[in-house]
């Protein structure tokens, strides 16, 4: 029989922190997706009146070694206080666009993650 083992992430590190306010984070997230050309709908993640979306470094063997010793690396994370809705509307170059909340109250990283975001001064 397989042996199975759970080794969760002990710390996470961040590079950069940008607070923004709530329609200058918004839209922000909607250029972002919009300048990609995806034709997605954005999304950012919400937990506990901080909503955020991190900025990952490539993957490097360095980067895969340090999440194997249980590290995250953030190269930046973007948030700002704002109250839940499963999506808000914004617009961008005078056209709509929807954001949308997804709840991570079940992703012990972002409680955790604003929990500490909420505590900057």
């Amino acid at each position: 029989m397989v042996e199975i083992e759970y080794l969760p992430y002990q710390k996470i590190i961040i590079h950069e922190i940008r607070k923004l306010d709530v329609q200058d984070f918004l839209v922000w997230v909607a250029m972002q997706v919009e300048a990609q050309k995806q034709g997605a709908t954005p999304s950012i993640n919400w937990v506990d009146g901080i909503a955020f979306l991190t900025g990952e470094f490539m993957s490097t063997p360095e980067l895969v070694s340090e999440n194997l010793k249980g590290r995250i690396h953030y190269a930046v994370v973007f948030f700002t206080e704002t109250s839940y809705q499963p999506e808000k509307r914004v617009s961008v170059n005078g056209r709509d666009s929807v954001v949308r909340f997804n709840k991570g109250e079940t992703n012990p990283n972002f409680v955790e993650l604003a929990k500490f975001l909420k505590n900057l001064k």
